[in-house]
């Protein structure tokens, strides 16, 4: 076992682009927060959103930034090394931060002014799995990385809204009964599925799936999981089973490689 944001965060720091989005179930924040905070050790790092996120406490960034992308590139630029902002164009009436449109996120990328960005690029209402609409999810066509967050803890559960965002689209697409559970095949279908966790990554990013919850598991299932890992490596650059909540890497497969 290894740190994972540490982990994560040393395969980012070796990419040519300096973006990396973040999409998928539920973890997307914990891994926009832990890997924000890992770069941030020694660099400038910006993080922000291209839905909505909640507006950031104050020991969970050194600042947060509120405006236009023309002034958040100057605000960036002036602030000390190391640093972890926060930035979005709106903070509404329910403390929530609107981010930038995905054309936004490129350009704060591209400027220079932050060392390493993190775009958190979908919603879940912290449901393990997701349906996604035509429109999602908002991925900055420039980022180098996308990494896909999937719970392992949907596996063998009713396919419902407990475990899946927009669950009753979830099982006409997948052919599944109300009171249908969810087996590793079906999970594979949608890890794999052109409108699952990757939908609209760009070509040359890397592609990461994240199986996150991955110790609450027992053995048998593991073993189970791990049989789809070679279709899903066909799909994914690595697969990463981990624990979110305690920062660790169990184990990889795939070109991102422990060493």
């Amino acid at each position: 076992m290894t740190e994972l944001f540490s982990f994560i965060a040393h395969r980012i720091a070796a990419l040519s682009h300096p973006l990396a989005a973040i999409t998928g179930g539920g973890g997307k924040t914990t891994l926009l927060y832990g890997l924000g905070r890992e770069l941030a050790k020694t660099r400038r790092v910006l993080i922000t959103t291209t839905t909505k996120i909640f507006y950031p406490a104050a020991d969970e960034c050194s600042s947060v930034f509120v405006g236009e992308t023309a002034a958040c590139r100057a605000y960036l630029a002036a602030a000390p090394r190391p640093a972890l902002i926060a930035a979005g164009s709106v903070k509404d009436e329910k403390n929530k931060l609107h981010g930038y449109l995905p054309e936004e996120a490129d350009y704060l990328s591209s400027c220079g002014a932050a060392d390493y960005m993190i775009a958190e690029c979908d919603g879940s209402r912290g449901r393990s799995l997701k349906c996604y609409g035509n429109h999602e999810p908002p991925v900055p066509q420039s980022c180098g990385c996308v990494l896909a967050v999937a719970g392992v803890n949907a596996l063998g559960k009713k396919a419902d809204e407990e475990s899946i965002f927009r669950s009753e689209e979830f099982r006409a697409v997948y052919g599944l009964k109300n009171n249908a559970r969810l087996s590793e095949s079906e999970y594979m279908k949608y890890l794999c599925a052109e409108d699952g966790p990757l939908k609209n990554a760009p070509a040359s990013a890397d592609k990461i799936l994240i199986l996150n919850q991955w110790e609450l598991l027992p053995g048998d299932e593991r073993t189970r999981m791990r049989g789809i890992f070679p279709a899903l490596t066909e799909r994914y650059d690595a697969v990463l089973c981990a624990s979110e909540r305690e920062n660790i890497l169990y184990e990889v497969t795939g070109k991102w490689k422990l060493k």
